[in-house]
């Protein structure tokens, strides 16, 4: 069980594992005129924006609020997951859903996609929440000024999300009146402006956010602000359709102020268990996490769909498996070279083995008749363990044999991640590779608590270099789509995957997929928005 927070100066209100005792009931209706002048119904509202990635349905599990067709596929971290990772070379799904289908073979249209409509939808909801409490509230208490500053970074980074997937999005603020006319729609080179303005008064000496690292887990502080900052200049090209050298410089020094708060944590599996939420040893590095809690929040998306889809045994700390997701040999060469997945046993080698390589090598053979990945067949491809409902602190007690639901929080900003970031920026800074003292460090680093074998970072550190440790680093983390554009290898035929755009050995696809289609149920309720360009075929 996780430790309970309290929102507020009340203990009316507990967030246990981020959420605690809120128990999803309804409360849009209970937002009116008033209410926010109530602090038990205000701690609500705010658990209600803070929940919003990692909630479905108001009757528990089954349920959704959302038009798609599975309770658990509408989750946000579910869905979000799934574009960013089933449509790159990290994972594919081997179920039949069309859906299913179409993202992992990059095959999607502007047709009514589960998980894209319900990124969409649910980044969105995250907005329009903010936004009420925002409207509902002011900075004339402290607390309340503090509480504020947080819900503005949430929907800084349910805006994030809707401008890396999306493009152009409708833009709604507090300010603007509600029901009064449909939202307008914003251009990139806009959102990215909005944001760039918005992080930066966030982390400002006037702002009422706590400083990094000082604010109690799961609620977030300046190191969010600085983490998600780093993240939107880091991207600023593709986001901008232009480079400009100075933002590296401001993506470096963003990455430093959270490598300054935030030490790596020391053991890597650590960051990934069930008890990630009360590890001293975990928190020290997560920034900004879904948190879930597996008698509080539970749903079918987010770290239990990574969990339990990613098996088909009781194991992992979750009863059940679902047989659903795999990865390929090329997407675990990385980890641990070509010889060593050559040698590799079907049924045989686990991840014992191979973190002996590399500590973040957490993918096993022990489920599988052929290591060859077959898009349609669990028992044909590599299979990942990267995620653990049981509990590091104490291991004896094996969670596989009750759990249903996952308490593994969902770390989508972390340290490790900035160590990266500040690399790659410096790199690209200078043209390719960095001699930068720091820049080497971070990733050596990186390498170092992995216990990698054989490293070959020396004084210096390539972007090619930078892309193979991101590769190992941040696997399954819900960032790989990302990460590929940015590098200019999601849709090229230049860089080819197994199942890449439907095809065995890969082939690439029309550049226009890097942004997803707006869901055309919001194109016919609102007359402002245009779709995506490519879409419209």
């Amino acid at each position: 069980m996780k430790k309970n927070i309290i929102f507020g100066a009340i203990a009316a209100l507990m967030l246990t594992s981020c959420i605690g005792d809120l128990d999803q009931e309804p409360m849009a209706g209970n937002i009116v005129n008033g209410v926010y002048e109530n602090e038990a119904s205000r701690m609500s509202a705010l658990a209600k924006v803070y929940g919003s990635f990692s909630l479905v349905g108001q009757g528990g599990a089954g349920s959704t609020d959302i038009d798609v067709s599975d309770a658990g596929a509408s989750e946000f971290l579910r869905a979000w997951w799934s574009i960013q990772t089933l449509s790159s070379d990290e994972a594919k799904c081997v179920w039949g859903d069309p859906w299913v289908a179409d993202i992992c073979g990059n095959k999607w249209t502007s047709v009514k996609n589960d998980a894209i409509y319900a990124t969409y939808t649910r980044a969105m909801m995250m907005i329009s929440y903010a936004n009420d409490f925002l409207r509902n509230t002011n900075d004339n208490d402290q607390e309340i000024a503090t509480e504020r500053a947080e819900v503005r970074f949430l929907r800084a980074f349910a805006y994030w999300v809707m401008i890396d997937c999306f493009g152009n999005p409708p833009f709604v603020l507090e300010t603007d009146p509600v029901g009064a006319a449909n939202p307008k729609q914003i251009s990139r080179t806009e959102l990215f402006a909005w944001l760039q303005s918005e992080l930066e008064e966030l982390v400002s000496d006037s702002s009422a956010l706590k400083a990094a690292h000082t604010q109690v887990y799961p609620r977030v502080d300046k190191g969010a602000a600085y983490a998600l900052m780093t993240r939107l200049y880091l991207n600023h090209k593709i986001y901008l359709g232009q480079e400009n050298p100075a933002l590296y410089d401001d993506a470096a020094a963003a990455a430093d102020e959270v490598i300054a708060a935030y030490p790596l944590a020391k053991n890597y599996r650590a960051l990934f268990m069930g008890d990630n939420g009360e590890n001293p040893d975990a928190l020290n590095e997560i920034v900004y996490a879904a948190c879930y809690d597996a008698t509080k929040t539970q749903s079918y998306g987010g770290t239990s769909f990574l969990i339990i889809a990613g098996k088909n045994n009781s194991s992992l700390g979750i009863v059940d498996g679902w047989s659903g997701l795999i990865t390929s040999s090329e997407a675990v060469v990385p980890f641990v070279g070509q010889a060593v997945v050559d040698s590799a046993k079907e049924g045989e080698t686990t991840e014992t083995a191979l973190t002996a390589i590399d500590q973040r090598a957490l993918v096993t053979l022990a489920m599988s008749e052929d290591k060859a990945m077959n898009r349609k067949d669990f028992v044909k491809g590599w299979h990942v363990v990267k995620f653990n409902n049981n509990h590091f602190l104490d291991p004896s007690i094996d969670f596989g044999q009750t759990a249903k639901f996952s308490s593994v929080d969902f770390p989508l900003l972390r340290a490790g991640e900035m160590y990266l970031a500040y690399a790659e920026a410096k790199a690209r800074k200078d043209g390719g590779v960095t001699t930068d003292a720091k820049a080497v460090e971070y990733v050596k680093a990186l390498q170092a608590r992995a216990g990698m074998q054989n490293s070959s970072i020396a004084s210096s550190v390539s972007l090619d270099q930078i892309f193979d440790e991101i590769s190992r680093e941040m696997f399954w983390e819900g960032q790989r789509r990302t990460t590929l554009i940015r590098f200019d290898r999601y849709s090229s035929s230049n860089y080819l995957w197994p199942f890449k755009s439907g095809v065995e050995n890969g082939q690439g696809f029309d550049k226009y997929m890097e942004l997803f289609p707006m869901p055309s149920d919001d194109l016919l309720a609102n007359e402002n928005l245009v779709q995506n360009p490519g879409y419209n075929k």
